[in-house]
């Protein structure tokens, strides 16, 4: 690889669903990125200074985030945003998010997409993973006006509809450069979709809280 890949992990310390679950997952991510072994550095970036701790004794790099980008309503680019011009990234690194309640990880996925980005030129890559409910199918109700649907269609035999696909960051990667291209969840036009089977999604379960920690251990349970 001519590029240079970092593995960012955004850890804030705040957490509503489920305290602390970014120290209680960072050891798996760490684990895992340890192992695999295809980066070139891995970055932290918090506001928990137990996180930040944990991440030096690994020797991983560590950015220190302000608290005005630690809430939870700041949008993952705000803070790579921040990071990239703080920590002074050469726009031509690749950057791979690396959500720490997403538990699952398979390190071929991860090989097989990081040699994507070489033959195929990428810029900003995503996974996608079947939709569970098809945006043909969502209404919205509004007081006085009633039901909507959001995206006007007449079709009801199930076979007819569209294939529909929903982003997931479990593969998420761009050049640093392109971060202002991009929306608010690192997405645009152009960015290249790894789409994932039925099977890897269904074991991508973002535990944000105790009953998705239960529904994560018995999915390990049932392998």
């Amino acid at each position: 690889m001519n590029n240079k890949h970092i593995a960012f992990i955004p850890a804030r310390q705040g957490s509503v669903g489920l305290k602390h679950k970014n120290r209680l997952f960072f050891d798996n991510t760490a684990n895992f990125l340890d192992k695999v072994d295809i980066f070139d550095e891995v970055l932290v970036s918090s506001d928990d200074c137990e996180v930040i701790s944990c991440a030096k004794k690994r020797n991983y790099l560590t950015h220190n985030r302000k608290p005005a980008l630690s809430g939870s309503s700041v949008s993952i680019k705000s803070v790579l945003k921040n990071v990239i011009v703080e920590m002074n990234i050469d726009p031509e690194i690749y950057i791979w998010l690396f959500y720490l309640p997403i538990l699952y990880k398979d390190k071929a996925d991860f090989i097989s997409t990081m040699s994507k980005i070489t033959r195929h030129k990428i810029e900003s890559l995503c996974s996608f993973v079947p939709a569970k409910s098809h945006p043909f199918n969502c209404w919205m109700h509004t007081n006085g006006i009633g039901l909507q649907q959001y995206i006007e269609n007449d079709v009801f035999r199930r076979q007819d509809l569209p294939k529909a696909w929903m982003h997931h960051h479990y593969l998420c990667a761009f050049k640093a450069g392109c971060i202002d291209d991009l929306n608010s969840e690192l997405i645009n036009a152009s960015t290249f979709p790894v789409f994932l089977d039925r099977g890897v999604a269904d074991n991508l379960v973002e535990v944000d809280t105790p009953e998705d920690f239960d529904e994560w251990k018995r999915i390990i349970g049932d392998k």
